[in-house]
């Protein structure tokens, strides 16, 4: 949504020639032992109807897998980032139908990103339970299979416990590279990138290095105490 089509589509060709690309399960399976190089996992979070438009195109024709973080009420409701749609067309949620196809391509799994996309460090542990648990039973209602994995909301890690109890894997947004000797399947780090960074701070990205501007919204992020 963000990133521009041709930019997205530059990178991806970038991993696909440069970089092993698994998904998020296997690189989590993997990262069991040592590893003898970097394995990325391409995420998306929320549910954006880009995702199907313009992304799995792209993924298709390279062959990458990628996981989708679908936020349940989202896909019957209102935008979540309020403000996005005034830089161009209105930001649409996923269909139903559409996640099927995500799912049926063969390229792309299913997590859950909530119901309500409400941050964690907000919820009672109870609110945090019934997000987990609503949202992976519609997805697994719908597809017919089960979903193992999870991204907190705005990307701030809290209740793992709660997290742990419905999900395998869990996944935050701290832009930190995830090693085996301290892997921690329900807090791992991811990079998010963003339409500023180009092919250069995209590598930069892979090579474990943040930009100077996600460093100062890390500081705006901090969960509340």
């Amino acid at each position: 949504m963000d990133v521009p089509l041709e930019v997205f589509r530059e990178q991806m060709r970038f991993l696909a020639g440069n970089r092993e690309v698994v998904t998020l399960e296997e690189g989590v399976r993997r990262m069991g032992a040592p590893l003898e190089r970097d394995l990325v996992a391409i995420t998306f979070d929320d549910g954006y109807r880009e995702v199907y438009t313009r992304a799995l195109p792209v993924l298709r024709e390279l062959g990458l897998p990628a996981t989708v973080f679908v936020a349940t009420g989202f896909l019957e409701g209102p935008p979540l980032s309020a403000g996005v749609g005034e830089r161009g067309a209105p930001p649409l949620p996923l269909t139903w139908d559409q996640v099927e196809g995500l799912h049926g391509s063969g390229l792309i799994s299913i997590g859950s990103h909530s119901r309500s996309h409400r941050s964690f460090d907000t919820l009672t542990r109870a609110e945090a339970a019934e997000e987990c648990a609503s949202s992976r039973a519609a997805i697994e209602r719908r597809l017919g299979t089960k979903v193992e994995t999870f991204a907190y909301p705005r990307g701030v890690v809290t209740h793992e416990d709660v997290v742990g109890a419905h999900f395998h894997v869990g996944v935050g947004a701290d832009g930190a590279k995830n090693r085996p000797s301290d892997l921690s399947p329900l807090r791992l780090s991811r990079a998010p990138v963003r339409a500023s960074d180009g092919v250069f701070f995209f590598r930069r990205r892979l090579a474990g290095i943040a930009p100077l501007e996600d460093r100062l919204y890390d500081r705006l992020r901090v969960p509340r105490g």
